[in-house]
């Protein structure tokens, strides 16, 4: 086994662990496992998705009986419609760069963008920590925290962290917190990769499909060891390992240490690209569209 190999396992295998309780992880750490594998960003964006998706499908699976769907639908049908118009709003508006330094050999950016959104997740994870500053949000008001966490998550590229940031403010069951999560997750993904896919031919080789194909299986691997584990833990441990996964997140975000892929703008023009062949039959034909 080559040494490739073995770190796209340990990293599917421990993400897809992670994501299972945290909500995010997965796409962050694989996608550039995948570029180094493919070293062509696009395929690595569409490994990666292929992966989410499928794993997301998986982990409903898992889940689906934990699903509180008066908890799903209206945090869910206002955070995805938010989501993509903030994902629009962000092809809008250009990020400023405000620094690059070096840190411990690695090249950091810190960007405008990824320093309010880095300080918004570190502002929830103290908030969750300090028992001081503890808070709740009403479970009336789930639409709310829908929209705000859809929309800056569509703004910032970081929809799973922000998700996972409400949610964990409306004091639900671990099982039902961790249900509703891939719910709205898979939801997103179903209308993501579809996009990706639509109008798109990724040339897979064979060596490139199994890649993808051991990425999944471990990936599945570390959500059934994830569902395993919820099982184990007590409620308070979730929210407190959660909390630091979003403060070492928020700070890695804020510092530039995470920052988005150079194939940002490739992503943007093949969903571009989709949506317009998506759109072609309706200008074709001239139908009125009436908003």
């Amino acid at each position: 086994m080559s040494v490739d190999l073995l770190i796209l396992l340990i990293v599917s295998f421990g993400a897809s662990w992670l994501t299972f309780f945290c909500g995010f992880g997965l796409g962050t750490l694989l996608t550039p496992i995948f570029y180094l594998l493919f070293n062509d960003m696009a395929l690595a964006i569409a490994a990666t998705a292929i992966v989410h998706f499928l794993n997301n499908i998986f982990k409903f699976l898992l889940m689906k009986r934990s699903v509180d769907w008066k908890i799903v639908i209206p945090f869910g049908f206002a955070a995805i419609p938010a989501a993509f118009i903030g994902a629009f709003l962000m092809t809008r508006f250009n990020d400023e760069h405000l620094l690059t330094y070096s840190l411990f050999g690695l090249e950091a950016e810190m960007t405008l963008f990824n320093l309010i959104f880095g300080l918004i997740l570190i502002g929830f994870a103290l908030i969750e920590l300090i028992p001081k500053w503890s808070l709740a949000f009403s479970k009336q008001r789930l639409w709310v925290g829908g929209l705000i966490s859809g929309f800056f998550g569509g703004l910032s590229g970081h929809q799973g962290a922000l998700r996972t940031a409400f949610l964990i403010k409306y004091n639900l069951k671990k099982e039902v917190f961790v249900a509703t999560g891939i719910v709205v997750a898979l939801i997103v993904d179903v209308v993501r990769t579809s996009i990706y896919a639509w109008g798109n031919n990724y040339n897979f080789q064979s060596t490139e499909w199994l890649w993808i194909a051991l990425a999944l299986v471990a990936a599945l691997l570390g959500a059934i060891t994830g569902k395993l584990f919820l099982k184990k833990i007590k409620i308070n441990a979730l929210n407190l390992a959660i909390s630091l996964a979003l403060l070492i997140f928020g700070l890695a975000l804020a510092l530039g240490v995470l920052r988005k892929h150079n194939a940002g703008d490739e992503e943007l023009a093949e969903m571009k690209n989709a949506t317009e062949q998506l759109m072609e039959p309706l200008h074709s034909k001239k139908y009125d569209l009436i908003c």
